[in-house]
């Protein structure tokens, strides 16, 4: 329950990675999930490598060049501190829904409401009686999971195994935002998109499918003109707000980013959507990204 809890957040960008408008002001890309990041007065470079939070452990790779250039670096950022202990106990908390109500109140009628009970306990083995106390975005996350550990005999998350590289270096591991951020951004996804999403997967639709194995197949590619694409096809069909799930968050991070690139070599590994948007706003401070292959 506690790895559910840990990565519950990150799990739902890897299956709707997002689009940056930033990402029609790039010029054609590498193909290349880590960049370089150097500038004129800071003695040492960082990278940038984009991740996909939950994999299955067939599709999981790692590169000579990849963890070459992790050995360079003296911290890994990642999107929340995942060594932070108390994580799962901030997490389970946000997730929960202390307004009285239950996910039942959120149906229009019992048939649909009964479709997704009936899917949460036989196909995610969940108890009812907890995923009834959560907001539609939580369960959410969890039908993500689901969709993920599907064809997957065993998953691995790169931030739990960059994680564990950082501990056997003894690298620091700083996050970029807080779990209470993270559900902001989440819970911005309208309610009624969401209760739409579950019952259409409940009714074993294989639209999330499709799209999850053509991102996978892209990521391991490491193909960002291609995850671009796809990630602007699935953002405009799901009725998110690209500026709020990535560009505002991108913009929000550049300070921080900026902070530990000053202070030592950062490796930082965020979800891939983010790439694009980030390396713009990297080109516009004044750094060098190089690809890295």
């Amino acid at each position: 329950m506690k790895h559910l809890l840990r990565v519950s957040i990150f799990s739902i960008l890897n299956l709707l990675f997002f689009t940056s408008s930033y990402a029609q002001k790039n010029k054609k890309n590498d193909n290349t999930l880590l960049w370089k990041i150097s500038k004129e007065g800071v003695s040492q470079a960082s990278y940038l490598f984009g991740t996909i939070h939950v994999i299955c452990e067939q599709d999981y790779f790692w590169t000579t060049a990849m963890q070459k250039s992790f050995d360079e670096t003296q911290q890994l950022c990642v999107e929340m501190d995942i060594s932070n202990t108390e994580l799962s106990m901030e997490t389970a908390a946000l997730l929960m829904d202390f307004s009285g109500g239950t996910l039942r109140d959120y149906f229009a009628n019992e048939q649909d409401y009964q479709l997704v009970k009936k899917y949460i306990e036989d196909s995610l083995g969940q108890q009812m009686e907890i995923v009834e106390r959560m907001k539609p975005v939580a369960l959410y996350m969890i039908y993500s999971i689901g969709l993920i550990k599907g064809p997957c005999k065993e998953t691995i998350s790169y931030e739990m195994k960059l994680a564990e590289k950082a501990k056997l270096k003894s690298n620091a591991i700083v996050g970029l935002e807080t779990v209470a951020e993270q559900m902001e951004v989440m819970e911005s996804i309208p309610t009624d998109s969401i209760i739409n999403q579950l019952i259409r997967i409940a009714k074993g639709e294989k639209g999330d499918d499709t799209e999850a194995n053509a991102l996978v197949s892209a990521y391991k590619q490491q193909d960002l003109n291609l995850l671009n694409k796809l990630v602007i096809k699935s953002t405009s069909e799901s009725g998110m707000d690209g500026a709020i799930m990535i560009d505002n968050r991108n913009k929000k991070w550049m300070t921080p980013m900026t902070k530990m690139m000053n202070e030592k070599p950062t490796f930082f590994a965020v979800g891939a959507g983010h790439v694009y948007g980030l390396l713009q706003l990297l080109r516009d401070a004044g750094y060098k990204v190089e690809a890295v292959k």
